[in-house]
C-alpha cells in the first residue's frame, strides 16, 4: 500500500513538473522579436494587414510582420507542430496546433528547427525569417507571414497579440 502510494505521490509530482514547464507564460506571444511596437510589412506589393486584398480577388489571411532575413521566428503558443511543408505561394511554412481549436502558421521561412509531431513551447525558436514562396519577389520586403486560425477561420492576429 505504502509503495502504491508513494510512487502515485512521485508521478503526480513529474506530472505537475511536466504541465508548468509547458504552461504558456502569456496568451500569445509576438513571433517576432522587437524593441518596441509590432512592425507591419507595407511596400509596392501591398500592405501586410489582415484582410488586406490580394489578387485574384481575396484577402490577406494573417498579418506580414517586418524581420530581416534569418531573424528568429519563436512560437506564439505552445502546440504540437502538424506540418512542415512548402508551396509556391507560402514558401516554407509551419503550422502549429495549440488548445481551443486554435492553429498558427508561420511562412516565407528560410531555415525550419522544428519537426512534424514535436512539441515546442511558447517562446522556443521555431525557424527564422526568409523569402520563400511568393515573399520571393524582389520588391517585397522580408517578413514572416503570420496566421491565427480558429476552428480553420483565419483570425486578426493583432488581436491576440500583445
Amino acid at each position: 500500500m505504502k509503495k502504491t502510494i508513494f510512487l502515485f505521490l512521485i508521478l503526480f509530482l513529474f506530472f505537475v513538473a511536466v504541465g508548468i514547464y509547458f504552461l504558456d507564460k502569456d496568451p500569445f506571444l509576438c513571433p517576432i522579436e522587437y524593441a518596441k511596437d509590432i512592425l507591419i510589412r507595407s511596400d509596392a506589393y501591398g500592405e501586410g494587414l489582415f484582410a488586406a486584398s490580394r489578387r485574384g480577388n481575396r484577402l490577406h489571411n494573417g498579418i506580414d510582420l517586418l524581420a530581416e532575413i534569418g531573424s528568429p521566428v519563436l512560437a506564439s503558443r505552445s502546440g504540437i507542430v502538424i506540418a512542415v511543408t512548402n508551396s509556391p505561394g507560402m514558401g516554407n511554412y509551419v503550422i502549429l496546433c495549440h488548445t481551443r481549436n486554435i492553429t498558427t502558421i508561420y511562412g516565407h521561412l528560410n531555415a525550419i528547427y522544428v519537426v512534424k509531431g514535436g512539441f515546442v513551447r511558447q517562446g522556443q525558436v521555431i525557424a527564422s525569417v526568409g523569402k520563400t514562396g511568393n515573399a520571393n519577389a524582389r520588391g517585397i520586403l522580408p517578413h514572416l507571414h503570420f496566421e491565427v486560425r480558429k476552428s480553420g477561420i483565419p483570425q486578426d492576429p493583432l488581436e491576440y497579440l500583445p
